[in-house]
């Protein structure tokens, strides 16, 4: 239950921090329960329509993306030729979550042969692991029959993303989310970090957005700390240590608090750069479990 209720936090977290990317800086005073709150309340307002929310959906490095105000990149996305490659559970479920998110972020580009090419390698993966059900199944056949419909194709990324919170419910099951997850995090962060190029100054909206990540970075750590005993799980959680390390160093310089206010514009220049640094070389890493 504590696995369930981190993976929960950790999309409304996520989904405050992508709704308020390009907007009006949030207030000083607004701490991480804050956001927590006002995502539930949004969250809520979609129980009605949305399948699975316990995972954070991969569309959300779209959004991040698309109100920067950067062109589309299709060189920065991972290779769908080696989808095949990856043989272990490990491999397989972090790679799954890295192609979840860049389909998201071809699909919010109209890119519909890519997100096509994207879907094989998902649904290939999903089968090996074993974490596709019926309706997950249902609604990768919907993506691929409203290829060219990019707001149904965004609908329908909203309310599923491969499977349900009974993954998460289930002893045997809950690693292979939890490293899913672990993979979309990775690369939402990844297409973030590589199209700010490390400069603070490059698309503002991008540098916020990759700070407030601090806050979602807590709730990711606690997910992989809660199956403590799982060589794969311990693998990822020692890799992304130093991510974690980063974003103490980014939280000390900015008086203690991720939440991006005015107060907090000059974001120290070396950290950020390191973060960003440090995102992709993890990320490399990741891509290259054969």
């Amino acid at each position: 239950m504590k696995t369930i209720k981190q993976a929960y936090s950790l999309l409304l977290v996520l989904s405050v921090l992508i709704m308020g990317c390009g907007g009006a800086p949030q207030p000083s005073q607004q701490s991480k329960q804050a956001l927590r709150d006002s995502a539930k309340v949004k969250a809520d307002a979609y129980q009605g329509t949305m399948v699975y929310y316990s995972l954070p959906s991969p569309m959300e490095v779209a959004y991040i993306v698309e109100n920067s105000g950067v062109d589309y990149a299709p060189d920065i996305l991972h290779k769908t030729e080696l989808g095949v490659r990856y043989s272990t559970t490990k491999a397989a479920a972090i790679n799954l979550g890295i192609y979840g998110s860049d389909l998201s972020y071809s699909i919010l580009f109209n890119q519909q042969q890519v997100a096509l090419k994207y879907l094989d390698c998902i649904k290939e993966l999903s089968s090996s692991l074993d974490v596709s059900d019926t309706t997950s199944i249902k609604k990768l056949r919907e993506m691929e029959d409203n290829i060219h419909d990019k707001e149904k194709l965004k609908k329908i990324v909203a309310q599923t993303f491969f499977h349900s919170d009974a993954l998460l419910k289930e002893n045997s099951r809950r690693p292979t989310a939890i490293m899913i997850v672990a993979g979309m995090w990775v690369e939402s962060m990844y297409i973030a970090t590589k199209l700010s190029a490390g400069d603070v100054d490059k698309y503002p909206s991008l540098t916020r957005c990759i700070v407030e990540q601090g806050l979602v970075f807590d709730d990711l750590l606690g997910m992989l700390s809660s199956v403590p005993d799982h060589e794969d799980v311990a693998y990822i959680r020692e890799k992304i240590g130093i991510i974690g390390k980063d974003y103490d160093a980014l939280k000390k310089s900015l008086g203690g608090s991720f939440v991006f206010t005015s107060e907090h514009a000059n974001v120290d220049k070396a950290v950020f750069k390191s973060i960003c640094d440090d995102v992709q070389a993890v990320r490399a890493e990741f891509t290259q479990l054969f």
